[in-house]
């Protein structure tokens, strides 16, 4: 069983490595098609000052991220404390940005609770909430972008497909995910496309499967919805939480600009904010770990659309920087959460098993003294 766990650990740890070398590796390849020289040039001639600054507006945003985790376990009853709760929730970055279609994130967090003693079913509620919050938070920030549509995509081709792709299937996501949660009819729709298609010859193999977790995903769903209803007060407060907490990131923009000598003023902050935005949820549909590839680009183009026509090397820089902040450094600070947690539950594991060695030495002490006992009172009793 050990050498098992150990083999499915390295196939993990392989494959994560791949997924952190294609990142790696299509960065470079969009940069390429700069002029490097000219890119670190420019890297050269930043404003310290505001770089530092967004890196505490990222710092910030790390710090704020889990939190509405904390508040909707809370409202939830759930029995696990703040700081387990916070450090679980940190991880959630690390996981989403090395799988495809950041889908890491949830699955480990609901492993990581049940090693904290919380169910499952109690796990994927909580974490349904918060997916439900998140949503409504960043399609309220896309939609915004839509008002600069233009002004983003400038006439290219590219970032038009792209927009409209990436647009069309966030907001479908999330009127998908309300339309289940809140409709017994819709979701029981989808139930029945579900069994139907597992009946066919095609397809039936790889869906019939899957039944039984779509459909308790789908309750779970309701549920969740259901608990967010009933605890108002905690959804209200984790809303703007996150729209504080998705500003911050979004904001991170600004101050990269300000950093490369771009001349914007901070009556054009939500103009830059709403940009970053329409970047991000261009790209969302991408299956590279990341978005890797697509978010460069896009973030590359927003980038001179907002710079007002400034060099081309100008673009690459911003993109650059923000990349290797809000992706690289955000990985690195949830990987470190992550293995902190993983170290905590090995030595939670370690106490587990000594408790129960101990609790076996114990019964079995009295066994072995019985016969003795026994044989002091047989000489006790013989005259």
């Amino acid at each position: 069983m050990e050498e098992k766990k150990k083999k499915i650990n390295w196939k993990k740890a392989g494959l994560y490595f791949f997924y952190g070398v294609i990142t790696v590796f299509l960065l470079g390849l969009i940069l390429s098609f700069g002029d490097i020289s000219a890119i670190f040039s420019e890297l050269g001639k930043a404003d310290l000052k505001y770089i530092f600054i967004a890196v505490g507006l990222l710092l910030a945003y790390a710090a704020l991220y889990p939190l509405t985790t904390c508040i909707l376990a809370k409202a939830r009853g759930l029995k696990i404390g703040f700081g387990k709760t916070y450090v679980i929730g940190m991880t959630e970055h690390f996981f989403n940005g090395i799988t495809p279609f950041a889908t890491g994130g949830q699955p480990f967090q609901i492993y990581a609770f049940n090693k904290a003693k919380v169910k499952p079913a109690e796990s994927t509620g909580l974490l349904l909430m918060n997916f439900i919050i998140f949503m409504i938070v960043t399609n309220g920030y896309a939609a915004c972008s839509l008002f600069y549509y233009g002004r983003f995509v400038n006439g290219n081709v590219a970032m038009n497909v792209l927009a409209i792709v990436g647009f069309t299937m966030n907001f479908l996501v999330l009127a998908f995910m309300i339309s289940i949660a809140t409709s017994k009819r819709i979701r029981s729709l989808f139930e029945h496309i579900i069994f139907w298609l597992a009946k066919r010859k095609h397809i039936g193999k790889l869906v019939e499967p899957r039944v039984p977790a779509l459909c308790e995903y789908f309750q779970n769903m309701q549920d969740a919805f259901k608990a967010l209803m009933h605890k108002k007060g905690a959804a209200i407060s984790c809303l703007l939480l996150k729209i504080v907490t998705m500003g911050l990131y979004y904001a991170i923009t600004f101050f990269i600009l300000r950093a490369l000598h771009v001349n914007v003023s901070y009556a054009e902050m939500f103009f830059i904010v709403c940009g970053t935005s329409f970047a991000i949820t261009m790209v969302v549909f991408l299956p590279t770990p990341g978005s890797s590839g697509g978010i460069e680009f896009a973030f590359k183009e927003v980038f001179a659309s907002i710079a007002g026509g400034a060099a081309v090397a100008v673009a690459y820089s911003g993109m650059l920087v923000w990349r290797l902040m809000s992706y690289y450094l955000m990985m690195i600070i949830s990987l470190g959460f992550y293995i902190g947690l993983e170290a905590h539950f090995m030595r939670e594991d370690k106490k587990a098993k000594l408790a129960c060695a101990a609790d076996e030495e114990g019964q079995e002490a009295p066994t072995e003294e019985a016969p003795e006992r026994e044989e002091k009172t047989e000489e006790e009793s013989d005259p």
